[in-house]
């Protein structure tokens, strides 16, 4: 196999009958090329391979490196050559998160957007994200539908999964529904009101809402509402099991990540012990 054969487009089809996002196919495929280009002109080899993993580790975070490597390592089962196929940086695990959205700070998002005509979309999407534990790129399965039967049906990855809508939120986005003359479809939409809000337009608003409220912008990104989902109902319940169905995890593991204490409750932890 020469380097200069990179079957984009076959390799493309086959990521896309497997039902992946579009976002995470276009990372493949620029992953994937960014070794092509890397190795052009020489012949693919196992050395080639894990030269570009050394150059990998220099440029980048452990983390970052193992991203490319999944999406190499992804090709070349693909192909056939699992024998080009390396191992992942090992990095030790974290027994905390960072960054994380407290619920005092979630308060007073809302709080500020609340009160302002012009900020109750942005303070419905922070309701729908926290009180549903949704992905941000979930929001468009919250439709006019979804909430008059008071249940939206979530698909992510070929899975579908109900999500029962509280009935104060049913109210405020019922009410909003009305406000904004909404009878059915997408609630949360592009300007042109035709297709559903952009993530990457979420994420702008609730950076610059952190900034007015006097949060730290590096705490505030869509999936940190979702953590927080997820912790909250922890800790009112401890049903590990059921908080994992309503995220749509099929490994408990997977959830487990998403409560895990932050560093400043470790610190306040070790503080108390008095030692």
């Amino acid at each position: 196999m020469q380097n200069n054969n990179f079957r984009k487009g076959t390799y493309e089809k086959y990521l896309r009958e497997k039902d992946l996002r579009p976002a995470t196919i276009n990372k493949y495929l620029r992953d994937v090329e960014a070794f092509f280009a890397f190795s052009k002109n020489t012949p693919l080899c196992k050395e080639a391979v894990l030269e570009y993993k050394r150059r990998l580790l220099e440029d980048h975070k452990p983390s970052s490196a193992n991203s490319y490597l999944i999406s190499l390592n992804s090709y070349f089962k693909w192909f056939g050559c699992e024998e080009y196929c390396v191992k992942l940086v090992k990095i030790q695990r974290t027994f905390f998160i960072k960054n994380e959205l407290s619920f005092v700070n979630y308060h007073k998002m809302l709080e500020l957007c609340r009160s302002s005509p012009d900020k109750q979309k942005w303070y419905l999407i922070m309701r729908c994200l926290g009180m549903l534990g949704i992905r941000v790129g979930e929001l468009k399965f919250i439709t006019f539908e979804a909430v008059s039967e008071g249940i939206a049906e979530i698909h992510f990855k070929s899975k579908i999964r109900s999500i029962v809508i509280p009935d104060e939120l049913i109210g405020l986005l019922t009410e909003y529904c009305i406000k904004q003359n909404i009878g059915s479809g997408y609630i949360f939409t592009d300007r042109n009101g035709t297709k559903p809000i952009d993530p990457s337009v979420v994420w702008r608003n609730l950076k610059r809402i952190a900034n007015r409220a006097e949060i730290p912008a590096s705490s505030v990104y869509p999936h940190n509402f979702r953590h927080l989902f997820a912790r909250t109902y922890l800790e009112h319940f401890n049903n590990i099991a059921e908080l994992a169905d309503i995220l749509g995890h099929s490994s408990i593991d997977t959830t487990r990540r998403y409560t895990l204490s932050s560093k400043e409750q470790q610190r306040r932890r070790i503080c108390s012990l008095g030692l």
